[in-house]
């Protein structure tokens, strides 16, 4: 009986939502203006908000089209069989950087509007997390190559 589930699909699958991520943010990048719009059409007062999550939005998409480019060429690696290479550990910290720069992004548009502190905290949580991944994967790429060196 063949195994429905394998690393090979989980990998794929992860492929498959990293491009409908990459085509989630293309869509929302010409459509949230129109979005927003129709979501505030019923509070007075909104458009400041409006002005401020689509200035947040914008100034935070080259690092998301960054993280999601990493994000394909890290996953194409696993898939092709590339684990401990130099080139992962590039994209893990390529992956850790875009967080951050999100990170300082929500953070300073929370002075304007609090609920951005919490997506702050978790995009600077997730670069973290990042950051220790990508020191284990440089530590694990060293010992393979010192390992490939060995007789």
């Amino acid at each position: 009986m063949e195994k429905i589930w394998t690393p090979r699909r989980s990998v794929r699958l992860s492929l498959v939502a990293t491009y409908l991520c990459t085509a989630l943010l293309l869509v929302l990048i010409f459509t949230l203006p129109a979005l927003l719009r129709w979501y505030f059409q019923y509070y007075r007062g909104a458009e400041p908000l409006t002005h401020l999550l689509l200035t947040v939005f914008y100034v935070c998409c080259p690092a998301g089209a960054g993280a999601l480019a990493a994000l394909a060429r890290l996953l194409h690696n696993i898939e092709a069989g590339r684990i401990f290479v130099h080139q992962n550990v590039a994209m893990l910290r390529a992956l850790s950087w875009a967080c951050l720069y999100v990170t300082l992004a929500a953070l300073i548009a929370g002075f304007f509007y609090l609920p951005l502190w919490m997506f702050a905290g978790a995009a600077g949580f997730f670069a973290l997390i990042l950051r220790v991944v990508k020191n284990v994967m440089a530590q694990a790429t060293i010992l393979r190559e010192e390992n490939d060196l060995t007789i």
